[in-house]
């Protein structure tokens, strides 16, 4: 399990071996090192370091979380190598190799598939408005192709992989990924502007992707669903005994951040989407208690901590349930750490 302190003045320290959890409202309860697979601390709350010492003896991920997105901003680990050697040295190379990129394209393909899977889901949903099916038919073959493309190896035989090639691949992969998530989120706002404004009937609608911050209801819930999908994504990159700041198309962007984690976590996305779509359809949120902006001069629509208890009770029922899917019938959140092993032993594989 993931231990999450978020509540104001919680306290972790140790007490005969087991972790001990202080807090102002519920009192004292101990957790055996056994049940904890990483701690995850948000401002306000604090850890002793005995407590620090037994996670670090025990290699659990300790991070530290930003509670309003949920996305790690900081990881704390004992300095010790999580792998042997071999995997790392072969990451640092990986990263700019015509192999990691193929890596990074299947990933991006994976998720484009998994966008048109949802998608379809879309239009056999009883609440499609007339004609979306007939549309998203011919939007579906521009996504297949951008798929296609994706999966394409990144080296045409016979040629020669240089900087020059792996700029160029890089720029094909964005225009590709770019060109299906933009037909993608177009899709899911006519989707939703068919819907009946069962969640923020007063607030703005959705009309496409908007990161932080964001001003309509659904962007809210995705920005959020998205933070906790990042937050295990990493902590299946430091269960493998990856660099998670070692990534491939991300790290010419996004410099010192986990890139590896922003190209990891493409396939699992469309999760997030999925999650998001069935409290938006479902009616299960409250606008008037679940959202809250934070002052007069338009900053922006977050989850209030009503909203934050249900988006994460929400997300982890959807990672503990079957992937699905050909070959799997794997939880979702297995799955992710299977991802995040499966490169590790094709990194070990190239010593």
């Amino acid at each position: 399990m993931q231990l999450y302190l978020d509540s104001f003045g919680a306290f972790l320290a140790v007490r005969q071996g087991m972790f001990l959890v202080r807090t102002r409202h519920a009192g004292e309860r101990a957790f055996a090192v056994r049940e904890l697979q990483a701690i995850l601390l948000t401002r306000a709350t604090g850890m002793s370091t005995d407590a620090l010492l037994l996670a670090v003896e025990h290699d659990i991920p300790v991070l530290l979380i930003d509670p309003q997105t949920h996305f790690p901003l900081a990881q704390l680990s004992s300095g010790r190598p999580g792998s042997i050697a071999s995997i790392r040295k072969n990451q640092a190379f990986f990263t700019r190799s015509a192999e990691g990129y193929a890596w990074v394209g299947a990933q991006l393909a994976d998720k484009v598939a998994a966008q048109r899977q949802l998608l379809q889901s879309l239009a056999e949903h009883r609440a499609a408005a007339p004609g979306f099916r007939a549309e998203l038919r011919l939007s579906d073959r521009v996504l297949a192709a951008m798929e296609a493309e994706l999966r394409r190896p990144p080296l045409p035989a016979g040629a020669t992989w240089d900087e020059a090639a792996r700029e160029a691949t890089a720029g094909r992969y964005r225009g590709q990924e770019g060109t299906a998530s933009r037909l993608y989120f177009q899709h899911l706002a006519k989707f939703l502007a068919a819907q009946p404004p069962a969640v923020g009937a007063t607030l703005p609608a959705f009309e496409g992707r908007q990161k932080r911050p964001a001003y309509d209801p659904f962007n809210a819930l995705l920005n959020y669903l998205y933070g906790m999908l990042y937050t295990n994504v990493h902590l299946a990159v430091l269960k493998a005994g990856l660099d998670p700041y070692l990534g491939i198309l991300h790290a010419d962007r996004y410099g010192a951040a986990p890139t590896l984690v922003f190209d990891a976590i493409e396939p699992f996305r469309p999760w997030a989407d999925a999650v998001a779509l069935d409290l938006f359809l479902g009616g299960t949120l409250d606008a008037a208690t679940a959202f809250e902006q934070r002052n007069e001069r338009s900053e922006g629509l977050w989850l209030s901590a009503a909203g934050k208890d249900r988006l994460i009770d929400a997300m982890l029922a959807h990672l503990e349930a079957p992937a699905g899917g050909p070959g799997t019938q794997w939880r979702r959140r297995v799955l992710i750490d299977h991802r995040a092993r499966q490169l590790a032993a094709l990194l070990l594989d190239a010593s």
